[in-house]
Formats: C-alpha cells, structure tokens, sequence
C-alpha cells in the first residue's frame, strides 16, 4: 500500500465542510488540497484530480461562506462544483470526507509510520531522486536475499515486540499511540478498537501500518480467514503456526503485487508474498496491482497461451511499452479476436497504426502541438466531461480508448477465462489481507489461496493530464 492521501467515509457535503465546530480548519484544509491538486476520492475508492486554477476559483466562494457563518451561523450553505480532469463538473458532495487533519493531528500529519518510515523495512536499492528508467527492480528471491543478509529479518513472532519498542511511533504522537495500542490489543487476542482516535488517525493506521499490523493479526489468530482456511494455509507452509515466519519488508515497492513486502518460511524456505489493501468500511479495496506484476507467472504457462485466451490478452497488454498504448493495444486485440464486443463508434478506426499511435504520443509530448486526426474525435463524445479538461487530445483519447477497453471486459462475456487466469497467475504463494476500519474496529479478513478464492476485475487509473503513469491493473475482490 502506497497511500499519500485518503478521504474518510461519508460524503464531503457542504453541511460538513462547513460543520460549526470544524470552521478553524477544515474549509483551509479543503483550499489546501485544491492547492496541492491531490486527488478527491468517491465512495467506490476512484480517484478525481481537480483541474488546473480550481483553487483560485472556489477560494472566493469559501471565503465569502465563512464571512457570512461568522456573522450569521445559520447562513445557507453553498453547493460547490469541481472541475475534475477527465471528467468534467462534479459536485464536492460526491467525494468522500478529506482526510484533513485535525489541529491536534497536524502535529503528526507527516510522520511515516509505514514499515519504511518506522525502520523495520530494509535500506531502499535505489538513491532518492533516481529516474524511474534507472531504477533497480528487484525480484521477490533478490529481495529476500537482500534483507536476510543485511539481518533485516524479523520473526513473526517477535513482530509485537518490535512494534512495542518503536521510539518512531513514540514520536509520532496520537497517531503512533494508535498504532501501538492497537498492537497491543492484537498481541492479547483481542480485535483492536481505536474508535476513540480521530478518523483520520484510524485510516492512516489502517492504510500505512496495516501493512504489519495485519500479519500482526494473523500471528496472533486475531484475523478472519476467509472459508477457514488458516490451518489449510500452515499446513501449505509446512509449519504449526507463524511465528517462525521471516518477515522482510522492502524499502521500496518493487513487487507489483504485494504491498512492498514478502515473507519468508525460515524453516523451509517457501517464499510467500502477501498484499496489504486498507480503508474504511467492510468492502474497501485498496490500490489495484498492476497487470504486469503478473510477468514471472505467466512465463511460466508459456505453453498454456492460445490465440485469443485470457493469458494472451495479458500477456499482450504486459508487452506494450509505453503504458499509454495499452489501451490501443488492447482494443487492436478485441478487434483481432472478438470483433463483436468492440464498440461500434471504433468500426471505421480500427485498427490503431503504428503511425496513429506516432500521432498520439507526439501530441501528448509535445502538449498539444502535434496535431492528431480528426477521425479519432468521435471517441471523446462518450465522455462528455473530456470537453473541458485542459490535458491533450492524445491523453484524452488515451483516458477514453483504455476506458472503453476496461469496460467491454468486465461488463461482457468477452473473457470468460479473465477471473480465473488471473487467480491462478497469483498462484497459492500470494496472500492477500484486508486491513478495514469498521465501526471503529481496525479489522484483518485473509484471501487465500488466490487461485480459489476471489472476484477479479480489469481496471485503470489513467488520468488524461498524464496518461503514461499508470498501466492497466487488476482489483481482487472479497
């Protein structure tokens, strides 16, 4: 889990922006945010940018609402639109509550109490500031490796103590109080309850330590296994509980799948990766793994890709380079394979040429000087909030082709094969745990094993202003 920003259940309404007893902060903290251009969040976790200038322009109307509340409480609020790139106007109320910190929280807004940030995690392989070409990507086997020889290992069952210990989290005020109390609760067995802490403070726990707090809850039986498979899960590690585990937490994301970190069976060397998904409420998801996470298990069923198959398409969609063309690609391969699930608005379009995709990648290089053929405009209709976002007409056709793709896969039959190739490329080896904040409760579900259990999901987070810098994903669901 790499969160930077998470908005809190419940809808950012203007009765809550403006709530009377939060006025000395968080209308300042919502400005802010427009400021930063981070990114507001809807009740289903989807990401939506505001456009370039939106903070100049709603500033004025914030101000003039706190000038009326403080002269009259019971003014009438106002409903505040946003522009969202890629989308168009959207009410402020269908974004969750900004995680926005409260004045006692922004003593510990910036301390990092993710493995990395507490000192568990091993020194990262590559330098700050190092370009995203010349990074060094390790593998699972490297990583452990790596870790183990640099005695970065820790044994599961010492995981509690490490975390009581932790003069970070001692530093980290309410929020590292959080964490450690709800650790202790876990190491007594218990399901830890933290409704006494700001939600805000709940939801960092839950994203950014969840991370080790769940595994936390494995060892100490405190987590639900989904269909009671935990004692099917020791038995696969060939071990009677988790406290012999080797847990390595990687200073960096190198795993497309797991949440930047493995775990190791130190008595028989089984190497597991295990993916950390946080949020508030029982169906939160977390970050999507990218499909090409998946590389290593599908060189491995080489002789299992046919024309047309599941494993073909991923295998297809893992090979385009850059990312912006994997929603081209993937549409060529509809086009090839199923030409009757491809939308009709492409049938005179496809397909796309390596000299369309020239055009397309100049156009968004260039920021909008290379010009792009007027045959491709109809494309953008379908997305009617295109019209006024300011990024290029590459980065639009870009956003709008890979969602129209996402979209004939999971809402057709066109891959029957999709769900369960994917649960069998993450293999027995993957785990994935749900850290959730309900009703207070900071709760652990296991999926395991992945081939079995599970719904899967083709999905994307592209963003028209920058449409390279994310590829195609997958969502596992519970």
């Amino acid at each position: 889990m790499r969160a930077t920003e998470f908005l809190s259940e419940g809808a950012l309404s203007p009765g809550e922006l403006f709530k009377h007893k939060y006025l000395d902060w968080r209308p300042q903290n919502f400005l802010a945010k427009l400021e930063a251009g981070t990114p507001f969040v809807d009740k289903d976790g989807n990401e939506y940018y505001p456009e370039d200038g939106e903070y100049n322009r709603v500033l004025p109307l914030v101000q003039r609402t706190l000038d009326a509340l403080a002269k009259k409480p019971d003014s009438p609020l106002p409903s505040i639109t946003l522009n969202i790139k890629g989308v168009g106007p959207m009410a402020v109320s269908k974004f969750e509550k900004a995680d926005l910190q409260t004045a006692k929280g922004k003593v510990t807004s910036d301390v990092n109490v993710q493995p990395i940030g507490i000192g568990i995690a091993t020194d990262p392989v590559n330098k700050p500031g190092t370009k995203a070409k010349d990074k060094i990507t390790l593998s699972m086997d490297q990583e452990v490796k790596r870790a183990l020889d640099a005695n970065k290992g820790i044994r599961a069952g010492q995981l509690y103590n490490i975390i009581a210990k932790n003069t970070v989290l001692d530093s980290a005020g309410e929020l590292g109080q959080a964490v450690k109390d709800a650790a202790k609760q876990i190491s007594q067995g218990m399901e830890p309850d933290i409704s006494k802490y700001p939600e805000n403070i709940q939801m960092k726990v839950a994203i950014d330590a969840g991370e080790y707090l769940g595994i936390l809850a494995m060892v100490y039986n405190v987590a639900s296994w989904y269909n009671n498979k935990q004692d099917a899960f020791l038995k696969f590690l060939g071990t009677p509980n988790f406290n012999n585990l080797m847990l390595i937490f990687p200073g960096e994301q190198n795993a497309s799948l797991s949440d930047s970190y493995g775990v190791e069976n130190a008595q028989t060397g089984q190497t597991i990766m295990i993916s950390s998904k946080g949020g508030k409420g029982k169906t939160a998801l977390g970050a999507a793994p990218s499909l090409s996470g998946l590389k290593r298990s599908l060189e491995k069923r080489g002789s299992k890709i046919k024309l047309g198959n599941a494993l073909d398409f991923i295998q297809t969609i893992i090979s385009i380079s850059p990312t912006v063309g994997q929603g081209f690609g993937g549409m060529n391969w509809m086009q090839t394979y199923y030409p009757e699930f491809v939308p009709a608005i492409y049938s005179d379009i496809l397909p796309f040429t390596t000299e369309d995709m020239e055009y397309i990648k100049e156009n968004i290089r260039t920021n909008g000087r290379t010009k792009i053929p007027a045959k491709f405009n109809k494309l953008l209709k379908t997305y009617p909030g295109l019209a006024t976002s300011k990024a290029t007409v590459g980065g639009k056709l870009a956003y709008a082709v890979t969602r129209d793709l996402v979209n004939v896969v999971n809402e057709s039959n066109v891959l029957e094969d999709f769900r369960s190739t994917i649960l069998e490329l993450l293999e027995e080896n993957f785990v994935q745990i749900y850290s959730r904040i309900v009703r207070g409760k900071l709760t652990a579900n296991v999926l395991w094993p992945g081939k079995i259990d599970g719904n899967v999901y083709l999905h994307t987070k592209i963003d028209p202003g920058n449409p390279g810098n994310a590829g195609l994903s997958f969502k596992l669901t519970d």
